[in-house]
């Protein structure tokens, strides 16, 4: 090192990738994982304490980049191929800078704060950024607000917000990454700390990005992708890639507080095969139990469990069942006693059992955090998943959360992975270990199934372990708003399974309103309707017939898009490319696109526009750039790159559709494996002078021979000139893998085409028009490459 001043006494290299320094107050570790990922950790004392992360997936592995040290008079430099990590000599204040552009990216004002807590030895911990003019702040999770959370002020502390509203915080899920975009800027930050945490965005001072806790360590992660959602690919596999739901998890489940008995479930689902309404499933809620004691049935509403869920599944009905974490104190229930007899629930700091107060009255509740009791638990679940086989668990109630309007006191012990704590580090991470728990138990009981598990609380990186949803909505068009802004949150921090409560679950909605939101929930990752019975009922038919037949086509088209929602979670589950994006994180180089917020994508060839407002039968909407068609009616929208009119009636939400994508399409089914090989319909929408790449992923929906190459991933290479397109396939996966039938269906080519000449790997083949300016064509299902020619009049 140099002898010029420092503000540290000491830069070293303790491995290849990891550069410790020596600062007047703390230390600090810089680890270099990736090219575009960075780990700053702080510690007060001399010793870096290797206490598990809940957030970093365990089996994450860096891919270590090459390093290049530079010294200048102002700064200690590291590069990697995309960063320079640059700690300033004269306070130690790191900036992050992208090297191909040499654009600072982000960089600390007043850096690293921390400071004792006398009453109970812990230290409180922050870190001051800049924040430029200009710059907008997207994340943090299930936050009720716009996507810009730029002068605002969050907390992360787990809370069950009956009714939230606009701006209501904390919420029920702990999620502490956000992302930074400005002009040609974008990056993110992970604050891996498990205390209750804040990230001041411009209160305090508007200049100033401040993140902190009120103990545990300053951790955190600096993540720069290629593009903004290249960031959230990068930390969301930091933070652990979601396995593959089973196919039917993405169908349409219908649930509410509660259908109370085995003759309510059955009229449900008869009606809803009556009347023609696809569902793969039904949830039942707390009324289902026998005094709302977990994994109990009430015998004299559902007198035979196993007999109901499997006559269900004949229908093709999958049955999902509730559970809470407090367990009623009982000694004759099982699941209380063979909790009491291992020791596996909180303590109070002097030794006394946790109790409080949920739906079964006086309870204890276990501890997450240890693994013997996760263990524990999903033993629990044989009876409920390997004899009476329920498909689905969903943890409800696990911020944690004790009547009335409280959580566990802050003295509760909990054991942390062997690093025991209070509940004021275990807090933000204790629906998450439930949830982790659950999949465990139904990994072990089903092992040849993919688990299902739901949960309304989670921590960074909970996407390993569950779905969630956005909690108890109310139903009105403030609601519908946030929930479309709150999924597409989640999903740019890394949690794209995710959903609302459609139509709302407290309040009854207008039947436009109910309309409306599910529509817009059709194109969500999870697709649920749960509403509070205490104000009626939410199915689809109570709204008229109008609105019955709006539903049902919301609804039958998510599965006629089956195939192209499928294939987003499989490169969610293998790439970590989020499956709805936010316009802003999709369009980074338009700022304009900063302030739009209701427009989404989901994967990267469908726009989908939701309505937000009662009456709304036209918006103005922002049209990307490119080449858009409309999904419904095949008509070419202007090329704009700003607002643009477009009418959206009841029927139906303005969609449009990316030219020279392929959509992989199906029949409607009523549940996922109605047919067993359904055909598959390549729709293709013409695009001159362009060239682009789609994909189809197949396998056999559930079970894990994918893993083992029974699947086939098909890759679609389109080149469009002005009288012509290529289309040329590449597959991965089993030979043996069976494909359906292929039919290809052509949009959009120009008025006035004629002679159209149609080959398939060098073969004439017959194409016919329907009359609608589509072209048809069964093709060979393993085809390579597909040639269209035509002139034009």
């Amino acid at each position: 090192m140099s002898e010029t001043f420092t503000a540290w006494s000491r830069a070293e290299w303790v491995d290849p990738h990891t550069l410790e320094l020596a600062l007047p107050t703390n230390n600090l570790r810089i680890y270099f994982l990736d090219k575009g990922i960075v780990r700053l950790r702080y510690v007060s004392g001399a010793v870096f304490e290797n206490i598990p992360s809940y957030g970093v997936d365990p089996e994450y592995e860096p891919d270590y980049p090459e390093l290049a040290e530079e010294e200048t008079a102002y700064a200690l430099e590291v590069r990697t191929p995309r960063l320079i990590v640059r700690i300033r000599r004269a306070d130690a204040g790191l900036e992050f800078i992208h090297r191909r552009t040499n654009t600072v990216l982000n960089r600390d004002a007043e850096g690293m704060g921390h400071r004792k807590i006398e009453w109970n030895g812990e230290e409180k911990v922050w870190v001051s950024k800049h924040l430029p003019e200009g710059e907008h702040v997207f994340g943090l999770g299930d936050k009720p607000w716009a996507l810009n959370l730029r002068g605002r002020r969050f907390e992360m502390w787990g809370a069950d917000y009956y009714a939230f509203k606009e701006g209501s915080d904390p919420l029920y899920k702990n999620i502490p990454f956000y992302m930074g975009l400005n002009r040609g800027v974008q990056y993110g930050i992970f604050f891996d700390n498990t205390m209750r945490s804040y990230f001041d965005i411009g209160v305090a001072n508007p200049e100033r990005l401040i993140f902190g806790a009120d103990g545990g360590v300053m951790d955190y992660y600096f993540v720069c992708g290629k593009s903004a959602v290249d960031t959230v690919r990068l930390y969301t596999c930091l933070t652990g890639l979601p396995p593959l739901p089973p196919r039917w998890a993405l169908g349409y489940h219908q649930s509410k507080w509660s259908y109370g008995s085995e003759e309510v479930v059955n009229a449900l689902v008869a009606k809803l095969r009556e009347q023609r309404i696809p569902c793969d499933c039904v949830h039942l809620d707390i009324h289902h139990m026998n005094q709302y004691q977990d994994l109990t049935w009430d015998r004299t509403k559902f007198p035979d469990p196993p007999g109901m869920i499997s006559r269900l599944e004949e229908q093709g009905i999958k049955v999902v069942t509730i559970v809470n974490p407090g367990i009623k104190i009982n000694p004759d229930n099982y699941v209380w006693r063979s909790g009491f007899e291992r020791n596996v629930f909180c303590r109070r700091h002097d030794g006394a059992l946790l109790e409080g107060s949920v739906w079964p009255g006086l309870c204890n509740f276990p501890d997450y955090t240890a693994p013997r009791t996760r263990a524990w638990w999903a033993h629990l679940f044989k009876r409920q998943i390997a004899e009476y086989g329920v498909r689905g668990i969903w943890t409800d109630m696990n911020e944690p959360v004790m009547f009335p309007d409280k959580t566990f006191p802050d003295d509760t012990r909990h054991d942390y992975d062997g690093y025991s704590c209070s509940h004021l580090k275990a807090h933000n991470v204790y629906g998450h270990c439930m949830a982790r728990a659950t999949r465990e138990g139904m990994a072990q009981f089903a092992p040849d199934r993919r688990p299902f598990v739901l949960s309304r609380s989670g921590y960074a990186g909970m996407q390993r372990y569950a779905a969630t949803w956005t909690g108890d909505c109310e139903a009105d068009w403030d609601n519908l708003k946030m929930a479309n802004l709150q999924c597409q949150r989640l999903a740019a921090s890394g949690v794209s399974f995710c959903g609302s409560d459609a139509g709302g679950f407290l309040k009854h909605p207008t039947p436009e309103l109910f309309c409306r939101w599910m529509q817009m929930a059709a194109f969500h990752g999870f697709f649920r309707n749960h509403s509070s019975g205490e104000f009626g009922g939410q199915e689809p038919w109570l709204f008229g017939e109008e609105i019955l037949g709006y539903v049902r086509h919301a609804i039958e088209e998510r599965y006629r898009l089956m195939p192209y929602i499928y294939t987003q979670f499989y490169k969610y589950s293998t790439q970590g490319i989020p499956v709805i994006r936010p316009l802003a994180l999709q369009c980074e180089e338009n700022p304009d696109t900063f302030w739009r917020s209701s427009e989404f994508f989901l994967g990267d060839d469908l726009y989908i526009v939701p309505v937000h407002h009662p009456g709304e039968t036209g918006r103005f909407i922002y049209i990307p750039d490119g080449r858009w068609y409309s999904y419904w009616t095949d008509e070419l929208a202007p090329r704009s790159l700003k607002e643009t009119w477009v009418e959206a009636p009841l029927s139906r939400l303005p969609v449009f559709v990316r030219g020279g994508a392929v959509i992989p399409r199906w029949p409607v089914q009523q549940y996922m494996g109605e047919l067993r090989n359904p055909p598959c319909m390549l729709d293709i929408w013409w695009a001159p002078n362009y060239e682009h790449s789609s994909s189809c992923f197949s396998d056999e929906g559930d079970g894990y021979g994918y893993l083992e190459g029974l699947y086939r991933y098909m890759t679609f290479n389109y080149i469009g000139g002005r009288d012509y397109f290529t289309l040329v396939r590449t597959d991965q996966g089993h030979k043996a893998f069976s494909l359906p039938v292929l039919m290809l269906r052509i949009h959009c080519l120009p008025a006035g085409a004629r002679n159209i000449v149609f080959t398939v790997d060098g073969q004439p083949r017959d194409i016919r028009a329907d009359g609608k300016g589509v072209y048809e064509a069964e093709i060979p299902v393993c085809f390579t490459r597909i040639e269209v020619s035509f002139t034009r009049e």
